[in-house]
């Protein structure tokens, strides 16, 4: 019942556990003092508390301590593992540890952009752990998802931002790895989405599914606060979508979308931010990148890493492996049967709504055409 209790630790506290040449190594390099640098939140007074903290970095420390980097790291860690111990018998705080599926959608879509953008495979791994997880663990076996997940128990049919946030995941971590299943799994869910949330009078996606529980009314929501909404995520992927499969549905499903927002965003514009990005995609100029090769091409291409670090906002990127069998990308992406690779090389199609200029197979073409 007392703000930060947990957490907070008074010098006295610090000296009670410690021994004396400790506990003074452990004041000064966190900070803490007599009065506290913790606030009540109310009155806005020093409670004698303080939340240890830096303020200078590690290595600044150690020389001022005349310790070296390794040894002031050693001494922390054993101080730390004491007060550690100590702050287990304390009454934890109550935590937030349910495990939400739109909330997942958007840490993947992160992971996955800033690991190809970073080449950091770690996050991508743990895009697709989080994506198996999800398969696992919050996916129906029609395919339809559940919005959230704790100790065992699934339960609450998804919403909206569910399968918005969930599909801009999935397109990422095709991007990022050229897994055909995470591509598959994208269209999957978009129709779903389309069948379960789409408004056929006026356009546009409530938030809540049409076997969900009848309400009043069912909301749509338009605005892009803290995180983007269901609707303007969606535009996004449905633009995406298009570029990447080339089938008419996606651009016509994307027209009525923004259709059916134009006034509400006219109105408000810092609103809109995500629903505004997804109109100047699917407005252009945006590019259509088709690479051609083997998978061993592709590890080790510079081309790969040069589109991949190049800011092109608008772009989708597609790979064909001449080792697979095309059909499932064939299926989904019918339009890239038409390309081919040229000397035994990865090659690289630049396009524009499909209007594509020469086909290179070096960087320095590549730099050309981009």
């Amino acid at each position: 019942g007392e703000e930060g209790k947990f957490y907070v630790w008074s010098i006295e506290d610090i000296k009670s556990l410690l021994n004396e040449e400790d506990a003074k190594l452990f004041i000064q390099v966190f900070n803490l003092t007599e009065d506290g640098n913790f606030e009540e939140e109310s009155t806005k007074e020093r409670t004698g508390t303080n939340i240890p903290h830096f303020t200078k970095n590690f290595s600044e420390i150690a020389s001022e301590q005349n310790l070296s980097y390794e040894q002031l790291a050693e001494k922390i860690e054993s101080i730390r593992e004491i007060l550690f111990a100590e702050r287990e018998k304390r009454i934890h705080p109550l935590k937030d540890d349910k495990i939400l599926t739109d909330w997942n959608g958007l840490l993947i879509a992160s992971l996955a952009k800033s690991g190809r953008v970073l080449n950091n495979d770690n996050y991508i791994n743990e895009a697709r752990k989080a994506i198996q997880f999800i398969n696992e663990k919050l996916t129906n076996e029609d395919g339809t998802l559940l919005h959230r997940y704790r100790e065992g128990e699934a339960s609450i049919k998804a919403k909206l931002d569910d399968y918005a946030f969930l599909i801009w995941g999935l397109l990422e971590l095709y991007e990022s790895t050229f897994n055909l299943l995470y591509l598959e799994d994208a269209v999957k869910l978009q129709k779903i989405q389309n069948d379960l949330f789409w408004d056929d009078q006026k356009g546009g996606y409530f938030m809540t599914s049409n076997d969900a529980e009848e309400l009043i009314i069912r909301p749509k929501e338009i605005y892009d606060g803290a995180i983007p909404s269901g609707n303007s995520v969606s535009f996004m992927n449905l633009v995406r979508l298009g570029k990447i499969t080339a089938n008419p549905i996606y651009d016509e499903f994307a027209t009525s979308q923004a259709k059916a927002f134009a006034d509400k965003v006219k109105s408000s514009l810092p609103g809109s931010t995500m629903f505004l990005s997804a109109l100047d995609f699917a407005m252009g100029p945006s590019a259509e990148i088709i690479l051609v090769g083997n998978d061993e091409d592709l590890k080790s291409s510079e081309m790969l890493l040069y589109i991949r670090k190049k800011f092109i906002p608008n772009k989708v990127v597609v790979f064909k492996s001449i080792d697979d069998n095309q059909s499932q990308l064939s299926e989904l992406a019918q339009y890239t049967n038409n390309y081919s690779r040229l000397e035994g090389k990865l090659t690289v199609y630049a396009c524009e709504n499909y209007n594509c200029k020469l086909p290179v197979n070096s960087l320095e073409g590549l730099k050309k055409i981009l």
